[in-house]
């Protein structure tokens, strides 16, 4: 894939809209396809981009987007996961080589391997979202960065004062298999054997699911 990337998004409303926006923040050349001609409308009125007002489940409305021009295609609609699954399926059967993303409306990524590249659940994104807020406004020193695959998520975790890893090295620190520090946040450190473990300094750790509450346990106490 080039630096600079196209990617033709079908669903032009919120999470279309935002994902198209932080792709063109960053340099990217986007095409949104939205049916509704009120939301195209305003998407023109307040996005510089190629817009489409058309159905993208239709193959001839896909053909208007340049698949064979572009990188990715992503399926983002509010009408279901096998809606998204069939716009990325129709693309590909049009354009063979274009990347696939597919917005999904329940959990179970598992369901989807093989029919596209990615999928998308922008609910269980808002859900960690809300609760590092509330996380943080309770003052629990614990955030989910991002959850990289359904048994591998990584953690922000500030070290408290009585924590028993607090002021140790962490050679000296015996970690659960499944837990791996990967950087010293407010430190901008990678991690090496001598490195403190300092109270009130923020860690990432990538931790499996089931080792997630020991390992709190020990940056937390």
């Amino acid at each position: 894939m080039s630096a600079d990337l196209r990617v033709v998004i079908i669903g032009g409303q919120h999470v279309g809209y935002h994902a198209a926006r932080h792709l063109s923040e960053r340099g990217h050349d986007v095409v949104i396809v939205e049916k509704d001609r009120d939301r195209v409308e305003f998407l023109s009125d307040k996005y510089d981009a190629t817009i489409i007002q058309g159905d993208g489940g239709r193959r001839s409305i896909l053909k208007q987007t340049g698949l064979e021009r572009s990188d990715v295609v992503a399926g983002l609609t509010g009408y279901g996961a096998m809606t998204n699954i069939g716009i990325c399926t129709m693309a590909t059967n049009i354009e063979p080589d274009i990347g696939t993303v597919a917005r999904i409306d329940h959990g179970d990524r598992d369901e989807y391997t093989g029919l596209v590249d990615r999928v998308v659940y922008p609910e269980e994104l808002a859900a960690h979202a809300a609760t590092n807020e509330i996380m943080h406004v309770a003052g629990s020193g614990v955030q989910t960065i991002e959850e990289v695959t359904g048994d591998l998520t990584l953690l922000e975790l500030t070290v408290t004062e009585d924590a028993p890893v607090a002021n140790r090295e962490l050679q000296d620190v015996t970690f659960p298999r499944g837990a791996v520090v990967v950087a010293g946040r407010d430190s901008n450190q990678l991690p090496g054997a001598e490195m403190v473990l300092e109270p009130g300094f923020r860690y990432l750790v990538a931790v499996r699911t089931g080792v997630s509450d020991e390992v709190v346990r020990l940056f937390r106490g």
